[in-house]
C-alpha cells in the first residue's frame, strides 16, 4: 500500500471579496459579488524535517494572491463573448446590450476566459505553482485549490505540481 501525505490550509485570511459576472448559454449574469474562501492542499513526501511543506509559507503565498484579488472587479481578459476596451484609467466591458465602465484601479485583469469559481481555482493554482518554484518542492507531487463562492458551492482544480 502506498502511503500518501498532504497538507491543507484554509480559513483565516485565505479569502477575498470581489465583484464579477459570468457569461453562459448566450447570457450574462448581473454584476454581483462574493465573499470567496480559498483552500489549498499539497500532496507529497515527508522531508528530513518531517514536513510535507511548511504551512506558514503556503498560507502566506495563498494570502498574498487573495489580497491581489480582494475588493476588485474580476475581469476575464480571454472571454470571447465580451468586448473589452482599455484606456489609461478605465476598462469598458460590453456584452450585447450591457455596458460597464470600471476604473482601472478597481479591476484585476485575469488571464482566464470566464470568472467562474472553476477558473478562479485554476488561476490561483497556477499563481501558487509559479510562486512555489522559489522553494524546494522536489518531494511534492500534486496541488489542489478550492474556491468557495458560497457556503454550499465550491469548485476545485487539481494538477501535478511539476509539469512533465
Amino acid at each position: 500500500m502506498q502511503i500518501k501525505r498532504k497538507v491543507k490550509v484554509e480559513g483565516g485570511n485565505l479569502k477575498f471579496s470581489s465583484a464579477h459576472f459570468i457569461t453562459y448559454g448566450g447570457r450574462c449574469e448581473r454584476l454581483h459579488g462574493h465573499n470567496y474562501r480559498v483552500q489549498v492542499e499539497i500532496e507529497g513526501e515527508l522531508g528530513d524535517d518531517k514536513l510535507v511543506f511548511d504551512f506558514t509559507v503556503l498560507k502566506r503565498l495563498t494570502r498574498e494572491i487573495c489580497q491581489r484579488l480582494n475588493h476588485r472587479f474580476l475581469l476575464p481578459l480571454h472571454n470571447p463573448h465580451l468586448e473589452l476596451t482599455s484606456s489609461h484609467d478605465s476598462w469598458e466591458v460590453r456584452f450585447q446590450g450591457k455596458h460597464y465602465v470600471f476604473p482601472r484601479v478597481d479591476v484585476v485583469e485575469l488571464p482566464i476566459d470566464n470568472s467562474t469559481a472553476e477558473r478562479l481555482a485554476e488561476y490561483i493554482c497556477t499563481e501558487l505553482c509559479r510562486e512555489l518554484a522559489e522553494y524546494d518542492t522536489a518531494r511534492l507531487h500534486t496541488i489542489m485549490v478550492g474556491v468557495e463562492e458560497a457556503p454550499t458551492q465550491m469548485a476545485f482544480y487539481q494538477r501535478p505540481l511539476h509539469e512533465e
